[in-house]
């Protein structure tokens, strides 16, 4: 589930300051090097609009490149034109001196003391501008490189909180990875075995990032308590609701499909979350298996209908994420389905790693991936 973030809006306002204080005196150097090259014939009051105007509209050039990115130029031309009009009504209003045929000895101090005026304020603007870019560098360094170990270290757990799966349970066997967009992913696949059998889940938490792989981790946790601790898999959708809906943010949500397996029989549901597929060995037919069931933590209170299966020996199971389904190619075209269908009737009778293997290439050769991709597959051997 996709959940762009723009870096710049989570910088600390302090840091955002110091940046555009550097933009600003960098540029207003263009003001004291105007008067330059006019040798000093400018209004003061001329001068020192103009260095206010150079440093202002460069921050401002600045503000919309990080505002807008793509979309600059929908800025930066009315305030080029802008800052042209506002140049040429300064020059005529403010008008630089005429320069004199000869200049005697106090006219040549002059303009030498104006001249030296300029020289000590582009220095002066060089020397603040550097100083915060420096400052801007140092504490944003310090964050970036404090934030990049954290990051390592969320990774590091996520690891450990989402492992391939790799099993065999009686006459079931499972395979499944999960590979996250960033460091840390809010996909998770799991495969349990308790009291009254075995249960094999995917889940999928809005958007992906930090926040989303520590709501993973609660379901993960959630759901191995409910699993282990003698509930059943009917039970499974309706306690991770009642757990996670108070302790999540509101616009965050779970979806969820598992399959269930015991001496009673093989039962699936799903929550909000793509069709599962089930491939049947003996026709070759891939069919679709779903619920009409909410994402978890959408209400506090939510039905979770749950069905009932039949699985023949060579039958195939495919719980899969969005994130590989919404892959684009060039034309804009979902791998979808469609490609995990024609990726899955190709290589049916391989092994579960070759046919993990098979549909993940397939979604790489259709586009690049832009959201964590988990996949679980779960055959019935015997």
């Amino acid at each position: 589930m996709r959940n762009p973030q723009d870096p710049w809006k989570h910088a600390p306002l302090r840091a955002k300051g110091l940046f555009f204080a550097g933009v600003f005196f960098l540029f207003s150097s263009i003001g004291f090097i105007d008067d330059v090259l006019a040798m000093g014939r400018q209004p003061v009051l001329r001068l020192a609009l103009a260095v206010g105007m150079s440093g202002g509209f460069a921050v401002l050039y600045a503000l919309s490149g990080f505002r807008l990115r793509g979309r600059f130029w929908m800025v930066a031309a009315p305030v080029f034109v802008t800052q042209f009009l506002l140049t040429n009504v300064l020059a005529r209003r403010l008008p630089s001196a005429t320069p004199p045929s000869q200049m005697n000895a106090a006219a040549i101090a002059a303009t030498a003391s104006r001249l030296q005026l300029d020289g000590v304020g582009v220095v002066a603007v060089m020397v603040l501008a550097y100083v915060s870019f420096l400052y801007f560098a140092i504490t944003e360094g310090r964050r970036h490189f404090r934030v990049q170990a954290e990051m390592e270290l969320a990774a590091e757990i996520h690891k450990g909180l989402v492992p391939p799966v790799e099993a065999q349970i009686g006459g079931w066997e499972f395979y499944g990875r999960s590979q996250p967009s960033g460091e840390v992913g809010g996909d998770l696949v799991d495969v349990v075995e308790g009291q009254h059998g075995w249960v094999a889940y995917i889940a999928d938490v809005s958007g992906h990032g930090v926040a989303p792989g520590v709501v993973m981790g609660m379901v993960k946790s959630a759901a191995r308590m409910q699993l282990t601790s003698g509930g059943s898999s009917a039970e499974l959708l309706p306690r991770l609701n009642t757990v996670l809906y108070p302790l999540k943010k509101p616009n965050m949500f779970v979806t969820l499909a598992y399959l269930a397996g015991s001496e009673q029989g093989w039962e699936y549901s799903l929550a909000g979350h793509p069709p599962i597929l089930h491939y049947h060995a003996a026709s070759g037919q891939i069919t679709e298996l779903e619920c009409p069931n909410l994402p978890v933590g959408i209400l506090e209170h939510s039905p979770f209908d749950v069905g009932s299966l039949q699985g023949e020996p060579g039958d195939v199971f495919v719980l899969i994420t969005d994130g590989l389904l919404e892959v684009e190619n060039r034309a804009g075209e979902e791998f979808g389905l469609a490609g995990v269908k024609a990726a899955l009737a190709g290589h049916a009778q391989e092994s579960l790693e070759r046919i993990w293997t098979a549909i993940t290439a397939a979604a790489l050769r259709h586009g690049k991936p832009a959201d964590d991709q988990s996949l679980l597959l779960v055959r019935r051997s015997a």
